[in-house]
């Protein structure tokens, strides 16, 4: 009895898993792609793994993908206003990053990243002779970049992990020319 129901449970969490990771990747949000040529491509996209993204001209197309190589801006269309991402070097990192521009001022331009978190759910005996589970769950993970204009790479603050003790150092280093903020 206590093992079918250990086994329907991770079986309902297995087929939720399936389902919620494949709703994800389709791309359900209008974009822009703007080519470094100056050429632009309007659908469907968001971006993939490392530099690439997934696009489809119509949400039944085929899945193409593309280069940040190859594309300069991806504009995706969650609201109203466009989510813009970029290619961004970053300082002490060999590959730059995919990032999203949450600011674009006329001193300081201004990145945000997103990892999601998988916290591992665990067990304890439950003195029935089967196990309780409890736990787990997402969180997500936001890391923030800053660049001058007229600077190649970006500089990483920190991020909203408790142990990240870097926006200090990082924040002084980039502000060190204007003496009101340091």
């Amino acid at each position: 009895m206590f093992r079918t129901r250990n086994i329907l449970k991770l079986l309902l969490f297995s087929f939720f898993f399936i389902f919620h990771s494949l709703e994800s990747s389709a791309q359900k949000y209008q974009a822009q792609l703007i080519f470094k040529d100056g050429t632009s491509l309007k659908g469907y996209a968001e971006p993939a793994h490392q530099n690439m993204i997934r696009y489809r001209k119509e949400r039944k197309a085929k899945k193409e993908f593309y280069s940040f190589e190859e594309v300069d801006t991806l504009k995706v269309f969650y609201d109203f206003n466009p989510t813009t991402f970029v290619y961004q070097k970053i300082e002490n990192r060999i590959t730059p990053m995919i990032l999203e521009v949450a600011r674009n001022g006329k001193n300081v331009v201004y990145y945000r990243d997103y990892s999601v978190v998988y916290n591992a759910p665990t067990s304890s005996p439950n003195g029935n002779g089967g196990f309780t589970v409890f736990g787990g769950g997402t969180s997500t993970l936001t890391h923030s970049y800053v660049r001058k204009p007229n600077e190649p790479e970006a500089i990483h603050l920190g991020s909203n992990n408790w142990m990240s003790k870097n926006f200090k150092k990082a924040a002084t280093s980039f502000f060190s020319d204007c003496a009101e903020l340091v």
